[in-house]
């Protein structure tokens, strides 16, 4: 794991008089125009929202898991479909941070705290946080937020955005004076934050999405009311929370009238949501410290799902090394839950650590058939494909692949990954689609540039790298016209570590 970004900067004078706020103009922030106007444009929140993300992904905060991520973007959809405007494209995200937060940004991109993920007493606790960062999207609070308050807003999360950018470089964790150590998710929800009116609003929208989607409205009140009671306990992790959503005796009681009004509903788990739970608390105890929690719990039968609790004691026994004991849980999770598709994954997990690739190979083929549209099976189907050097079935599992998610960079990694060695033009072209897909023009740039070097005669191919590198060009040009013709953080950044360190090799190891 890269070692955490020192992200958090403070909206002080400090930070307009320091280095960063001289190199905030070079992020090419979407200008605000006449202050008169009560919201920015949608393409000024997309482009926000996408630049956030790019800084994000490079401070390697994000977490990196296809199934925690799917899980999100599912329960996400199902929120949204009861969204009163049903026009607004979410992404949901997790982020690898013990704060119980979520955070929204411009564009609709959410992101989730893994803290808050285990830390949910129920789906709908979880759905409740999320509807309500949902609502500060279709509300347009964020683009109000700016406006109201200006460029010196937008010049705070430029110079946050910069401190990123510099941390994941350099991975130096003095790069900035004005850096605390803070997550990167915390850093900016810290800077979009709202008032007491577009909290209130977000509540009520947020409440009316959650009745809507199914989910028990009362969840709502209830986990305000208990962060607030653990804050009193205990001011850390909850703090988080508090510190950007504000919660108020009055803001508890109208949620409980409000949740009074609608129907209720005793609402089940879905499994999907017990496992993920499970893994995301592996992921922040770290494995040993788990395996102690889970072998306690059973010990004391302390537990609302005992299948939930077999399986994130397998995963934190696979993280130790323990394939057996693994093996050994995941039995007893699978007996109590029946077949589940994260469950069949980490069957294939083991099988993977043990180097039985042709069992795995044969287990995530007939997961896949089950569960169609769990990616990360067909995924793992082709991780073992590839364990196993079968080239040619590599090649024959990844063709319908890079048409159903050729929208999804981890698919474009598993290409450059089986051309690594024997085809330079499509390793090459490979990563720069993944590169492009996580919104990194530059990176993506180099890689097609070295793709239209590499030897090879497939017209199709270079037309599609041609055009692309056209593309790239005239974006990156455009963005660096809005800077005055300076070169791009990013490209400055690069060039100044291109000094310092030796060039690597082009090819993956």
């Amino acid at each position: 794991m890269k070692p955490r970004a020192l992200l958090s900067l403070l909206l002080s004078a400090s930070l307009l008089c320091s280095p960063l706020a001289a190199q905030a103009d070079a992020l090419a922030l979407p200008d605000l125009g006449d202050a008169s106007q009560t919201t920015l444009s949608p393409q000024a929140e997309q482009k926000l929202g996408r630049q956030i993300m790019a800084m994000i992904r490079e401070s390697g905060e994000m977490l990196d898991d296809p199934e925690v991520e799917l899980y999100l973007n599912q329960l996400g959809r199902r929120l949204s479909s009861a969204s009163p405007e049903l026009g607004q494209n979410f992404q949901f995200f997790p982020m690898l941070d013990p704060q119980i937060n979520a955070f929204a940004l411009p564009g609709g991109y959410i992101g989730v705290h893994t803290g808050l993920i285990y830390t949910a007493q129920s789906e709908s606790e979880l759905a409740s946080v999320i509807g309500h960062e949902m609502a500060h999207v279709v509300q347009h609070h964020i683009a109000r937020s700016m406006v109201q308050q200006g460029n010196n807003q937008l010049l705070a999360i430029a110079g946050l955005l910069v401190a990123i950018l510099a941390a994941s470089v350099s991975k130096n964790s003095q790069v900035s004076a004005a850096a605390v150590n803070a997550g990167t998710g915390m850093a900016i929800q810290n800077q979009l934050t709202f008032s007491r009116e577009f909290e209130r609003e977000a509540d009520n929208i947020g409440m009316q999405i959650l009745s809507r989607a199914g989910f028990d409205a009362r969840a709502m009140p209830m986990f305000f009311e208990r962060m607030q009671r653990v804050n009193r306990v205990n001011d850390n992790q909850a703090l988080a929370f508090l510190r950007t959503h504000p919660v108020t005796g009055e803001r508890i009681s109208a949620g409980q009238d409000r949740a009074a009004q609608l129907p209720v509903k005793l609402v089940a788990d879905s499994p999907a949501f017990l496992l993920v739970r499970e893994k995301c608390r592996v992921l922040q105890l770290g494995p040993m410290e788990a395996v102690k929690f889970y072998q306690h719990a059973l010990a004391q039968r302390q537990f609302n799902n005992e299948a939930a609790i077999w399986y994130g004691l397998a995963v934190a026994k696979l993280k130790l090394g323990d394939a057996n004991g693994a093996q050994s849980a995941l039995n007893e999770a699978s007996q109590r839950m029946g077949p589940q598709p994260m469950l069949l994954s980490f069957a294939g997990a083991i099988r993977l650590h043990q180097r039985d690739y042709p069992g795995a190979r044969a287990l995530f083929r007939d997961a896949v058939r089950r569960y169609p549209d769990a990616r990360y099976l067909a995924y793992g189907e082709v991780d073992a494909a590839q364990a196993q050097g079968d080239a040619a079935g590599v090649a024959a599992l990844l063709k319908p692949l890079s048409v159903r998610y050729a929208s999804d960079p981890e698919l474009w990694q598993r290409v450059a990954r089986q051309y690594a060695d024997h085809d330079r033009l499509r390793y090459h072209q490979a990563l720069g689609n993944a590169y492009y897909l996580q919104n990194k023009p530059s990176a993506a740039l180099e890689q097609y540039q070295l793709a239209s070097q590499a030897p090879g005669d497939d017209f199709y191919v270079r037309s599609s790298i041609e055009a692309r590198i056209r593309e790239l060009q005239t974006q990156l040009d455009e963005a660096r016209k809005e800077n005055g013709g300076k070169p791009l953080p990013r490209e400055r950044w690069r060039d100044s570590m291109q000094h310092d360190h030796a060039p690597l090799s082009s090819h993956a190891h």
